[in-house]
């Protein structure tokens, strides 16, 4: 992925709103094109289509109220399917774009979501949603059904989320003890590593991490205003980054994911931009910035990417979630 531009915004071509507008994407031309604005998802009828008038005078009857996106926060993507936390909602939307469909998980048990942090799922579709006020990571099945919860006695602030599916491990930031704790799917602890400091291997308010397909795991070590990187036991290998209000520098990095080719995708919530590095943290590409418009952000949160290139931002005060996609070598 030769291409290093640093960049924050694509010239619209002037034309009147009426016409057909041109792409989004990043580099803009002349430049070979990387990466490309798909769509936003502002509202769970932009997945399954309005409702009828008949549909919706008896969800008024019975007393049934929308679920509707209000500050989406964590993400995972798996196949057609993006499953998405909702700190405002304080629930987990799953939305089926192949299907159409929108599924809504709010109670764990006898409770109610208190502050749903990420989400991912195994490869059985059980999926696990972390909690950071309830303090525990949830386990359900594929229809949704509570199972059981994992760390309840252990974690303090569980937030990010990562499962390694060849090991069965499970993979927790605890954003207030400063460490990351590893589980195997059934919740038995299997180690932790890390303490609050700001040497190598040590955190201060991590956040989200993600896995790349070699194993290798990423942690947004936030406070700190860096990335460190691990090996699938915990052991420390590099870190990138330093604190910063320019490109190329973190304010309050948060989301992290890695494409298929192991470009690394940083969020930043004060930046609100996408920062895209390569392994040694050489910056790459810059995508966005304040705004409302597409491919504008504010203070965006998670980001994840499906194996098909497509990119999911958590816009999360634009209460949207913003579709991108990689094109790999370009168009």
């Amino acid at each position: 992925m030769n291409f290093i531009l640093i960049l924050l915004l694509v010239v619209s071509s002037g034309v009147n709103a009426e016409n057909a507008e041109e792409k989004l994407v990043w580099p803009p031309p002349p430049d070979k094109p990387k990466i490309e604005w798909v769509k936003s998802i502002n509202k769970i009828e932009d997945i399954r289509g309005e409702r009828s008038f008949f549909g919706k005078l008896i969800d008024a009857i019975l007393g049934r109220e929308e679920r509707q996106i209000i500050k989406p926060f964590g993400s995972f993507a798996k196949g057609d399917v993006l499953y998405l936390t909702d700190t405002g909602a304080r629930a987990v939307f799953i939305l089926d774009f192949k299907k159409r469909k929108v599924e809504v998980i709010d109670e764990v048990g006898d409770y109610q979501f208190s502050s749903p942090i990420d989400v991912v799922v195994d490869n059985r579709g059980n999926i696990y949603v972390s909690d950071s006020v309830l303090g525990a990571v949830f386990v359900f099945n594929s229809k949704g059904k509570y199972k059981r919860k994992i760390g309840s006695k252990i974690l303090q602030r569980p937030t990010g989320l990562a499962i390694d599916n060849k090991l069965n491990r499970l993979y927790v930031t605890d954003t207030l003890a400063g460490k990351i704790y590893i589980f195997d799917l059934n919740g038995k602890l299997i180690k932790k590593f890390g303490k609050i400091g700001q040497g190598d291997g040590e955190f201060n308010k991590p956040t989200f991490l993600t896995l790349d397909k070699k194993g290798y795991l990423y942690v947004v070590d936030t406070m700190n205003a860096r990335i460190q990187i691990f090996d699938k036991e915990g052991n420390f290998i590099s870190k990138f980054g330093k604190r910063g209000t320019v490109i190329g520098t973190f304010a309050n990095p948060r989301g992290i994911a890695v494409d298929s080719d192991g470009n690394i995708y940083v969020t930043d919530t004060l930046l609100s931009a996408i920062q895209i590095f390569d392994r040694k943290g050489q910056l790459l590409l810059v995508i966005g910035y304040y705004g409302t418009k597409k491919g504008e952000f504010a203070f965006p949160e998670d980001i994840s990417i499906s194996d098909k290139n497509y990119i999911f931002v958590s816009d999360s005060y634009n209460m949207r979630v913003q579709i991108l996609r990689y094109l790999k070598g370009g168009k």
